[in-house]
């Protein structure tokens, strides 16, 4: 029988609370685990190794990393070692991820005043990183090579040169088996290797497609990564047999952009990502989620970076605050700060205006996300582009009306349950905040609507769909 191939890359390698990307692979490969209809194509698990290709992954190893990210397993740390799987089901980590790991630890243990700041060097960083240990694997290999010349006058590679190419040959896909990656692959994985794979092996390739942003919007985005971006979609075009989009947006962005790269059209297709929200844990909420619990807030949930538009949301509370408006509701930003924002974090410490009034909360526990969701008075999110928008349809989902940008892809989100605004309008965002502080009769009636009206889209029946994309690839390369 046909396999499915689900890529677990990503989440074995993740050890921050899940953002969209990731929780999307989990998803699906929890669906896979628990799910999975007999007599339907078997599901197995993979994982990319720079050094050795495509390994297959015991299905421990997934449910280990899929409890980690859930909160029910601690991280991995220095401080703690009662956590880790069995040793034999735990893949090895290409040299990059322990190094990142390190990095990370090491960030986490400065005090928290350098955190950002830290976090920020070392990010602008990464290719400098990278290129170092790429470096370093030259020159271990010229100083193997210098040490044991071949005994012959021909260049043959060293033993261990020629092992590790075998391996990364030995790819475990069938022919009509399909390969199925939902993770970072322009970070993590070497489409050029799977598409000679695909070739020689003849089994399928379906991938995804989050957003065009670094090709369309790259100066939203770290460094100047447009023409990687664009070699990154080509190559997808010419591997993939088909493509799932997360939105019609998406989709349109990317037929535009393979046309202007003139490259192949394969199928795109669009999933609507799942959006429920977990149970709430019968544990304790976190001791700075509880303090922000027993006040009054709005809240945003996404990673801090230049294109989730935080500061138009500081600008508009700096605006109420200077007009007189008092009794302002606490500002609660969820999420990990990421890149070109330093100048906004100095703000957000050092402003005797806001101070008080924005909390910045990260690594929070899916459990206590949920709370953070159904205790707000209301979202916002004013992104200024987003392939998708989770956090809008996680808003909806915990019942909760939100205030969104019009950009891109969040009206398919949100449709008429919410209100927009334009991203870069602060005047406005400071007008339709007042007026929803100063009118929770019509937040209640929103609230209402939204309940009778929303129809959440669970994770099973993202990764369901997911799959049946698979299995109707399967069914075609049998025919």
């Amino acid at each position: 029988m046909s396999k499915i191939w689900l890529d677990v890359t990503t989440m074995l390698a993740w050890r921050r609370p899940a953002v969209g990307i990731v929780r999307t692979e989990a998803e699906c490969a929890a669906y896979g685990l628990q799910n999975v209809e007999p007599g339907s194509a078997a599901i197995h698990f993979c994982r990319f190794d720079a050094v050795d290709g495509y390994l297959a992954v015991d299905p421990s190893a997934v449910r280990a990393a899929l409890a980690r990210i859930e909160g029910k397993l601690a991280p991995i740390t220095n401080e703690t070692t009662s956590v880790a799987p069995p040793a034999a089901a735990c893949p090895a980590v290409p040299l990059e991820q322990r190094c990142k790991r390190w990095v990370l630890r090491l960030i986490d243990r400065l005090p928290a005043r350098f955190r950002v700041s830290a976090f920020n060097f070392a990010s602008k960083r990464k290719e400098s990183f990278g290129a170092a240990l790429r470096g370093y694997r030259e020159l271990r290999h010229a100083l193997k090579t210098f040490m044991l010349p071949p005994q012959s006058g021909l260049a043959v590679p060293p033993p261990q040169l020629l092992e590790k190419s075998a391996r990364r040959a030995a790819a475990p896909f069938s022919a009509g088996d399909v390969y199925v990656s939902m993770g970072l692959d322009w970070d993590q994985k070497d489409l050029v290797y799977l598409y000679q794979q695909k070739r020689t092996l003849g089994f399928k390739v379906l991938l995804f497609c989050y957003d065009v942003i670094p090709v369309k919007l790259p100066h939203l985005c770290v460094g100047d990564v447009a023409a990687s971006f664009a070699h990154y979609f080509a190559n997808v075009a010419w591997c993939a047999d088909e493509v799932l989009c997360i939105s019609e947006c998406t989709r349109h962005d990317l037929r535009v952009l393979l046309d202007d790269l003139g490259t192949p059209q394969p199928p795109l297709s669009v999933i609507k990502l799942g959006c429920q929200l977990p149970a709430m844990a019968a544990r304790d909420a976190a001791a700075d989620v509880a303090e922000v619990l027993e006040q009054r807030y709005i809240l945003f949930v996404s990673t801090i970076e230049r294109r989730k538009n935080h500061e138009t949301l500081y600008r508009a509370y700096t605006r109420l605050i200077e007009q007189g408006e008092e009794d302002l509701p606490l500002l609660v930003f969820v999420g990990m700060p990421g890149w070109g924002v330093n100048d906004l974090l100095a703000d957000l410490c050092f402003d005797p205006r806001t101070k008080d009034l924005i909390r910045m909360l990260n690594h929070v526990a899916d459990a206590d996300l949920a709370r953070l969701y159904r205790r707000a008075l209301f979202t916002i999110f004013p992104s200024l582009y987003e392939g998708w928008g989770l956090p809008v349809a996680e808003s909806l989902a915990a019942g909760k009306f939100c205030l969104a940008s019009s950009a891109a892809s969040i009206p398919e989100v949100g449709g008429d349950l919410i209100e927009y605004v334009d991203p870069w309008d602060i005047p406005a965002w400071a007008e339709r905040l007042r007026w929803y502080f100063n009118h929770p009769d019509l937040l209640a009636e929103k609230e209402r609507q939204i309940r009778q009206a929303y129809q959440p889209t669970s994770w099973p029946m993202c990764a369901q769909k997911i799959l049946a994309h698979a299995t109707g690839r399967i069914s075609s390369a049998r025919d």
